[in-house]
């Protein structure tokens, strides 16, 4: 074998080591990790220590050079600085201790198609990986069933009119639930002779991954939110619980794309 070949390196990893691991199909990863499709995941680091402070936020949507945003890229969301007031938890919905979900490896084609992962993929190369372990480490919902939301939401849009009739917002938003994850991670990059460096290793898809780095933490939340808005100026007379597939798509993109501006962290 020539000294610039890894093809020995991986004939030994593929005999000899036993806990071999493969790249999931995004819908498994996504299921092992319990990362919901209808949830939009941010970086907030101010509520780390209250993460129920996210419950009752304002999301608005404002029109870039004079459009609703149609491309992520020209998008812009803020957090308004006025929250709905009054609501209750429901006690139900919080998580007594961490949950751990399924350790997964991730490259940058998955890491893209997982929303809570996806700020990962700019880190990601041809020839690099992450291995990830997840833990749930709050949660929380709104209690919609009773009388004090709907207080709540009627309070807020009789004192912000202006905001639900201002024809420059598209979209508002109102988030009810939240997940705190934290996403423990170790980057490995595929084995190269002429490299150094790389003391642990493991076997993805039959090729050897080495790593030097220690693992590091992030902390990401995912947001359900109710739409309080859409483009036209005009408010719903009811709060749904399910925005239409264009309506999310608009808010979860326009978070994963990076560009969301935070006027007021409340």
């Amino acid at each position: 074998m020539g000294g610039n070949t890894t093809e020995h390196i991986n004939q030994a990893m593929n005999a000899q080591v036993a806990d071999e691991t493969a790249l999931l199909e995004a819908g498994e990863a996504a299921k092992a990790i319990d990362s919901r499709s209808n949830m939009v995941y941010i970086d907030a680091d101010a509520f780390i220590g209250n993460p129920y402070a996210l419950l009752g936020s304002v999301i608005e949507i404002r029109k870039v050079d004079g459009k609703c945003p149609a491309n992520i890229n020209d998008a812009l969301i803020e957090f308004s600085p006025y929250s709905i007031q009054g609501w209750e938890i429901d006690e139900t919905s919080k998580i007594k201790e961490p949950i751990k979900r399924q350790s997964i490896m991730i490259d940058q084609s998955l890491s893209l198609e997982i929303g809570v992962l996806a700020y990962l993929s700019t880190q990601l190369k041809n020839d690099a990986s992450f291995s990830i372990m997840v833990f749930d480490q709050a949660a929380g919902v709104i209690n919609r069933q009773l009388k004090s939301w709907n207080d709540g939401v009627e309070a807020w849009k009789t004192a912000n009119k202006e905001l639900l009739a201002d024809p420059e917002i598209c979209y508002i938003y109102a988030v009810i639930g939240f997940v705190q994850k934290y996403v423990i991670r170790k980057k490995y990059t595929k084995f190269d002779v002429k490299a150094k460096g790389g003391a642990f290793g493991v076997n993805l898809n039959g090729q050897l991954y080495t790593s030097s780095e220690d693992y590091s933490l992030d902390v990401r939340y995912g947001l359900q939110p109710v739409i309080l808005k859409r483009p036209g100026g005009k408010g719903l007379e009811a709060i749904v619980s399910d925005p239409s597939r264009n309506d999310f798509d608009v808010l979860k993109n326009i978070a994963l794309s990076g560009k969301a501006k935070v006027r007021s962290l409340l």
